[in-house]
């Protein structure tokens, strides 16, 4: 079942998210854990893509095991920043033989030598491309305090819209510390032509190293006079 669907719903959907194991020994611990969240019967469950696609086979092959096994629906994510065009395409490829067909395209992050592939700059012209190759729903990325490297709030809902008209189906957020930022962003989005549904994202927090290091990167992000724009309120 497309995700999609079930947030057309109109229910409360509740899922979770879990990371690919980087070795194939620790395979079965990771599926054990998935089993346990499957049997809090969430809506759906997404598998992460390691950075560069380092984890990439675990990916498909969770995501079909969690899905076959403990009948869950699942999104697999896919990045594109390292990637070559063909790895996408081979990506696809296994998406599609194994009945994945939710997906999260995202950018992914820079990697700390700097180095990226030729073929991707940005999540819009994955998403694009996955549109093109298959029947997927597609999940995006977006920011309620801004992404870290774009200059304004304003021009980063630009770029948002780009994902959404290149094919975006629903937008899962950054995590956030301040409810009223999420319920502005939705606000701002939808003044800027953007209606599909916005899903929450919420980590819990393990550690304080977690929480400086996610506020660290926004703090580095210089602010610009348009993100001062009006607050709205809901009624």
């Amino acid at each position: 079942m497309k995700i999609i669907d079930l947030l057309n719903e109109d229910k409360v959907t509740l899922s979770f998210e879990v990371f690919p194991p980087k070795t194939s020994s620790k395979y079965e611990n990771v599926l054990k854990a998935a089993e346990k969240i499957a049997s809090l019967n969430p809506s759906f469950m997404s598998v992460t893509y390691g950075a560069g696609g380092g984890t990439s086979a675990h990916t498909v092959a969770l995501a079909k095991d969690i899905h076959e096994k403990y009948d869950v629906e699942v999104m697999a994510h896919l990045t594109c920043v390292s990637s070559t065009r063909e790895h996408v395409e081979s990506m696809v490829e296994q998406f599609k033989e194994n009945g994945i067909e939710n997906i999260m395209a995202l950018r992914g992050d820079i990697p700390k030598d700097g180095q990226v592939g030729e073929d991707y700059q940005y999540a819009c012209q994955l998403i694009k491309e996955l549109k093109e190759k298959g029947d997927f729903c597609i999940g995006a990325a977006c920011y309620p305090e801004g992404h870290v490297e774009s200059p304004s709030i304003k021009e980063d809902i630009q770029h948002l819209k780009e994902k959404v008209e290149a094919g975006a189906d629903f937008l899962t957020t950054q995590m956030f510390f301040d409810n009223n930022v999420f319920y502005n962003f939705l606000y701002k989005i939808k003044e800027a032509g953007i209606n599909v549904p916005v899903v929450a994202g919420i980590m819990p927090i393990t550690n304080a190293k977690q929480v400086s290091r996610a506020v660290q990167m926004l703090l580095n992000r210089k602010l610009y006079p348009s993100d001062n724009c009006k607050l709205y309120y809901p009624i």
